[in-house]
């Protein structure tokens, strides 16, 4: 089984105007900024998804919804408005929020630098977790559990053959699968899927799309980046 996986980061927010981590802080995008998004709606919009998946915070259903409809939702910061109608057969899935950075939510590295605690995080953030927040082993362990629940999907919908055996479209197109999520996330979808591809090597601007060609090798995808 093949697929083409197309990894998109959610539109600028607040918080990443200032600079200040965001994980579960449900923010909208800024208003206005999701047109900025136009040349890659205009992409996406003529292609046939086999799978859609998002993210269940507000800035990600926000920027799904422009980029398969070309509707802009006005950020809940600015409007108030705080909600992105789903789109049906989308997947919004909380196994595709960003890191969750407990007490350092929305602070900058200026306010966090002195913290030695901050300093060990930023040295190895597999071996710190910040106060109140989520461990680098649970954020990777939810991210390695929605790859293998995709697979699953699927394995389900159009992998099997008139034999009911995996791979009965092996002839047809590579399908494409579109997700909608975080920039932590992407780099850590790509870091476990594509062999020597640290995850702080990849800088995934919001907006910005990152494709992968994966393959499932029987037990997990890997693959290459093709953009």
């Amino acid at each position: 089984m093949q697929v083409v996986l197309h990894l998109v980061r959610h539109g600028v927010t607040r918080w990443n105007q200032e600079r200040r981590y965001l994980g579960h802080e449900d923010q909208g995008v800024i208003s206005g900024e999701l047109e900025r998004l136009a040349p890659l709606a205009r992409r996406l919009q003529g292609m046939h998804w086999t799978r859609v998946y998002c993210s269940d915070l507000l800035r990600c259903r926000q920027t799904l919804r422009y980029l398969l409809t070309g509707n802009e939702v006005q950020s809940a910061a600015l409007s108030g408005n705080t909600e992105a109608l789903p789109l049906p057969g989308t997947v919004y899935d909380r196994r595709l929020r960003e890191l969750h950075f407990g007490e350092w939510e929305g602070k900058t590295y200026e306010d966090l630098k002195g913290d030695p605690l901050y300093r060990r995080w930023i040295e190895d953030p597999a071996a710190v977790t910040p106060p109140g927040g989520e461990s680098w082993e649970a954020f990777s362990s939810r991210i390695q559990h929605f790859l293998a629940g995709m697979h699953q999907d699927l394995s389900r919908s159009c992998g099997k053959d008139e034999n009911g055996e995996a791979g009965g479209r092996s002839s047809q197109k590579t399908p494409d699968l579109l997700v909608v999520t975080h920039g932590g996330v992407i780099r850590q979808i790509a870091a476990a899927t594509v062999p020597d591809t640290p995850f702080w090597s990849l800088r995934i601007l919001p907006g910005e799309e990152l494709r992968l060609k994966l393959a499932w090798n029987g037990q997990r995808w890997q693959g290459e980046i093709m953009s």
